[in-house]
């Protein structure tokens, strides 16, 4: 099979697990994107296929240095497009499906984001590509399959994490108890698009494991609904099992949650008895906290949580979590963003990666959460908008001066 050139092959390299891995990226913001991101850290060849002029829509989503918006400064595009090519392709242009077939016959994987319908309508559908590249391994993230009554539905990620179940179990803790009429609420920080590209790409190492042992190209239908499913089954799991339709109420911690610090907030989470009598020595065994209120804690549990709430109020979160893991009491920090980022352990680890940009300049991004080897993967950055046009299309045997009339067709 013919191959599209990179200057970064370095075959055999044992810490690159998927080095020669080509891969097609048809998708936009987020879930598709990230899932790119992962198989490009470690070691796939990524070409990232963006709408002629604008691009991605994340290029236009901060957040921005200054505030000042610019298509090659966005925080959202510039973390989930490291280490890929960007290439300029028109998809519902004749030439472009054209240009879409011969990529697709170079690649091993292509990875979309349109609904049944709309793939087949662009050419990305497994029959069409599957003439282009009968090996090619076709991943299609979509918010609820590829199939069944909703398939071809359009959704955000405030549609899909709510069709996921999650929403209606939040808020919790510390939010509920301080306002308990509070309608449901989605997750912050875009989490459940960030699990259906996790999931997705776990879908496409395996089906890249079977084809590397000879199996053709595989379908890896990833439904964004059901990634989040997968991780917020346990309420199912009782109406099941005990008939119990859970809500925000009956998941609510009784005696613990979220407290207030001197300096931010500590999570509280007290399970079992030994942990009770530890947490009573650690107040200082207060008439409010006693060991037979601890046992009723319907009846007693507000009363408890105001005492611990106002104790609690008085200490450094470091301080809490000190004495915490002094009495075997398990008490947690939430942490700032610039906490985080500046996190000892973080930083021994080199979790945090300097990455120079030409419009963006140098900045620290997040690396992978594991590492094969001792080195944590490398990095590369995130391309310009079609930066790669004339490396890719050449490969195929295009022109300097097919380019330029390809481009004043709006094709690339």
């Amino acid at each position: 099979m013919t191959r599209l050139s990179s200057s970064d092959d370095n075959p055999g390299h044992p810490s690159i697990p998927l080095n020669g891995l080509r891969v097609l990226e048809a998708a936009s913001m987020i879930a598709g994107p990230f899932c790119g991101k992962l198989l490009a850290a470690l070691g796939a060849e990524v070409v990232k296929m963006e709408p002629p002029l604008l691009g991605d829509p994340s290029r236009r989503r901060g957040p921005f240095p200054g505030d000042i918006p610019h298509p090659e400064r966005s925080g959202t595009f510039l973390y989930l497009n490291t280490s890929k090519k960007s290439i300029t392709l028109n998809l519902e242009d004749t030439k472009g499906s054209l240009l879409l077939r011969q990529l697709a016959g170079q690649s091993d994987v292509l990875i979309h984001d349109f609904q049944p319908n709309r793939a087949s309508n662009l050419g990305l559908s497994p029959v069409e590509l599957g003439q282009a590249n009968p090996n090619l391994v076709n991943a299609a993230m979509t918010p609820f399959g590829n199939f069944g009554p909703y398939a071809d539905y359009a959704a955000r990620h405030v549609n899909v994490f709510h069709a996921g179940g999650e929403g209606w179990l939040l808020p919790n803790g510390l939010a509920l108890d301080t306002l308990p009429d509070r309608p449901p609420l989605m997750a912050g920080g875009d989490m459940g698009d960030y699990q259906a590209g996790l999931t997705a790409a776990l879908g496409v190492l395996a089906a890249v494991f079977a084809q590397r042992s000879g199996a053709p190209g595989q379908t890896v239908d990833a439904s964004m609904q059901e990634a989040q499913l997968s991780v917020g089954y346990m309420p199912m799991q009782r109406l099941e099992a005990e008939g119990l339709v859970e809500d925000r109420f009956s998941r609510f911690f009784r005696v613990g949650g979220v407290m207030p610090a001197q300096d931010g907030f500590v999570e509280l989470l007290t399970l079992e008895s030994r942990q009770w009598e530890s947490l009573a020595n650690m107040l200082g065994n207060p008439d409010w906290a006693a060991p037979e209120k601890f046992r009723e804690p319907a009846k007693y549990g507000p009363e408890i949580n105001a005492g611990i709430r106002n104790w609690s109020s008085q200490h450094t979160k470091a301080w809490l979590y000190q004495e915490g893991q002094r009495h075997g009491v398990p008490i947690a920090p939430y942490y700032t963003p610039g906490e985080v980022f500046n996190n000892p352990q973080q930083r021994e680890r080199g979790f945090f990666t300097t990455v120079d940009h030409p419009e963006a300049g140098s900045l620290e991004y997040a690396g992978l959460p594991f590492r094969i080897g001792k080195s944590p993967a490398p990095l590369g950055r995130a391309p310009l908008l079609g930066e790669h046009n004339r490396e890719v299309y050449r490969s195929l045997g295009y022109t300097g001066l097919d380019l330029t009339e390809l481009a004043w067709a709006g094709v690339i």
